[in-house]
């Protein structure tokens, strides 16, 4: 009983591929609309998740348990001056962060920067660089990768002493290809100031590119070292004239217990700042909560997106409806003749079904195979970021087998429903 199954089965089979093999051009761009939509759907699906992950990547080089407050400078029209030299007052200052760290529930350590811009002078180079004095924690809060030498360290701190990290690269526009570590860099103001060169590192922290730009070109110092040498007041040069700014701190982290403690403490801090800085002069950062609307923004361009590229496989099952309902047509006589042998109608239907669902997997696993290319040259061509999950295979291919079942379904049902008399004397 079950080797005739088996053999019933192995037939009805070898006669869908029949259909399939007979009619070759038929069959070929029936293929070709379900292996567009495949691909077209992986596509899609891995360019999305590529951009996505290297998004949220960077957010999570802040730190997800870090809030990250930047001083900004106020727009022109907001009035906030006045102090020394008449300079113009924003961004944070001591109490802000003292107060930051006593109401704020949760903070395991706090890590501050102040920035300015000065011109970094070896021999004949001088080269224009921003200079960010920070505390002995910075480091630890964000995770500087160091190549070379050391990162400042406590007793650069409390000694005021005159050292500096910078990155590679800017080591490499100063130094040639000299050895950077233990030789003095000049940082200019009013008068030359020179620091020593004791650590270098890959690139800026994620947190301190903000600030500093991507360029790379930023000199690290101990905070303690700024202020003594440069104090607070920066002094912007443009077309002749110049203007005075003052910024007390240029960036704040406060590192959190955990993500918990991070969205506990976020509206708080946010009616803090509120409080005492009525011109928004900071921008927060919470990098875990867009991490999470970043996770959301992707569900949505996901399902956008296989909304686009599955319109492509609807297109597809319509023309194999159209190729299989021409195909009962044309085959009426053979029809009639099977069912004269002995065939039931239920071995018509699954005769025309294997014929709509081999179409649509040899599209399906063609598709797959290109889709599997195409974010390769993508990444390759265009320098985007791709991702290809199992996930992003299987779905646009038992997609395509659902649509090669319901597409070949109404023209099986209706080669089962003909009438083997009237199907035989069909010309």
């Amino acid at each position: 009983m079950k080797r005739r199954v088996m053999f019933r089965c192995s037939d009805l089979i070898r006669l869908g591929l029949h259909g399939v093999i007979v009619h070759k051009v038929r069959s070929v761009l029936t293929v070709l609309g379900i292996l567009f939509g495949v691909w077209g759907v992986i596509a899609m699906l891995a360019i999305n998740a590529g951009l996505s992950e290297e998004s949220q990547r960077a957010l999570r080089q802040l730190g997800s348990t870090n809030i990250i407050i930047d001083a900004t400078k106020p727009s022109s029209n907001s009035g906030q001056s006045g102090g020394r030299h008449g300079a113009l007052n924003y961004g944070l200052t001591r109490a802000d962060v003292e107060r930051l760290k006593t109401n704020i529930p949760g903070v395991k350590q706090c890590a501050v920067m102040h920035k300015s811009k000065k011109n970094a002078v070896v021999g004949s180079k001088i080269i224009s660089v921003a200079v960010a004095g920070v505390e002995s924690n910075y480091a630890s809060v964000s995770n500087p990768t160091v190549v070379a030498g050391r990162f400042l360290n406590e007793m650069d701190s409390s000694r005021r002493a005159p050292h500096c990290v910078m990155t590679s690269e800017l080591a490499r526009d100063l130094f040639a290809y000299q050895d950077p570590i233990g030789r003095a860099v000049m940082l200019t103001d009013i008068e030359q100031k020179p620091f020593l060169v004791v650590g270098l590192i890959e690139k800026l922290p994620h947190a301190l590119q903000l600030q500093a730009g991507e360029s790379g070109r930023c000199i690290i110092v101990p905070l303690s070292a700024d202020r003594q040498r440069f104090g607070e007041v920066s002094v912007e040069r443009s077309q002749g004239s110049r203007s005075f700014e003052r910024v007390e701190i240029s960036q704040c982290i406060l590192e959190m217990e955990d993500e918990k403690a991070v969205l506990r403490a976020a509206p708080v801090l946010r009616e803090l700042l509120e409080r005492y800085h009525e011109n928004r002069d900071y921008l927060v950062r919470i990098p875990v909560e867009e991490i999470r609307l970043k996770e959301r923004d992707r569900r949505r361009w996901n399902f956008m997106f296989f909304m686009i590229a599955s319109v492509s496989l609807l297109v597809g099952g319509i023309g194999i409806m159209n190729i299989m309902l021409a195909s009962v047509t044309e085959r009426t006589r053979e029809i009639g003749v099977r069912r004269a042998l002995g065939a039931k109608r239920k071995d018509i239907v699954v005769q025309f079904i294997v014929e709509a669902v081999t179409l649509t997997a040899i599209g399906g696993v063609l598709g797959i195979v290109i889709g599997l290319a195409v974010p390769w040259v993508v990444e390759n061509t265009l320098q985007f970021s791709t991702k290809i999950t199992p996930a992003t295979l299987f779905v646009p291919f038992a997609m395509a087998v659902v649509v090669g079942l319901l597409s070949g379904l109404y023209p099986a049902l209706r080669a089962a429903k003909l009438d083997p008399i009237e199907a035989l004397r069909h010309e």
